[in-house]
């Protein structure tokens, strides 16, 4: 029974993390791709980058770093170093929300009415694929690992949805962009920051907190 409660504690905690994750992460196609079009320098010369250029650099590193995050994971379990699932997504939205801080930086210049250096949106975007990397194929994972076999294909539906409600929190947010105020954009990317940072370290002491519980349940 006590394994059965930490199971569905962890798919809950594995499915907050994962909603906020998306909520933050999908921001690349609306309010970064208007700050990438309206407030960077994307001159080279006499070309200029295109702005769904940008948007390739998540698949980019995703390839890239795919294979050494494959390897860290292993190298943990051999040192018998093994996270839980829910700290493991907390790592990848703290990471995630890291990129929105890079991002309050480089919106803080623009609001001084600068272009700023693509490196900005590279910088962000490096960031977003560490995070995801972190938590969505641990996530799936954790969803697939701890559904009772029989109700694992109602599970992931289940968890499917949380990616359906970072969108709409997203589009939400994103719907506070105002292209044209750069004044309040270092306030949106503050705010995307700190929230997905609390719910992150929120996750984390819930982990280590339900770890106590479950070593005095054992002593009692």
């Amino acid at each position: 029974r006590r394994q059965r409660q930490m199971c569905i504690r962890d798919r809950f905690l594995v499915c907050v993390a994962s909603a906020c994750f998306w909520s933050g992460f999908e921001q690349a196609g609306s309010s970064l791709n208007l700050f990438a079009r309206d407030y960077t320098d994307r001159l080279i010369g006499t070309f200029e980058i295109p702005t769904t250029w940008f948007q390739s650099l998540n698949s980019i590193f995703i390839i890239v770093l795919s294979p050494f995050f494959a390897a860290l994971w292993i190298n943990l379990s051999k040192k018998m170093i093994s996270p839980t699932y829910s700290v493991k997504c907390a790592f990848g939205l703290i990471i995630m929300a890291s990129g929105f801080l890079v991002m309050f930086m480089a919106a803080h210049y623009a609001a001084e009415g600068l272009k700023v250096a693509p490196y900005w949106l590279v910088t962000t975007y490096f960031l977003h694929t560490v995070g995801e990397l972190c938590l969505s194929p641990v996530a799936l994972s954790a969803v697939s690992k701890l559904s009772p076999r029989r109700y694992t294909g109602q599970m992931m539906g289940v968890f499917v949805l949380t990616y359906s409600i970072g969108n709409i929190i997203a589009g939400l947010l994103a719907g506070n962009f105002d292209p044209n105020n750069v004044q309040e954009i270092p306030t949106l990317y503050l705010q995307i920051a700190l929230f997905s940072i609390g719910v992150g370290i929120v996750l984390v002491l819930m982990s280590f907190k339900a770890k106590i519980w479950e070593k005095q349940g054992l002593e009692t």
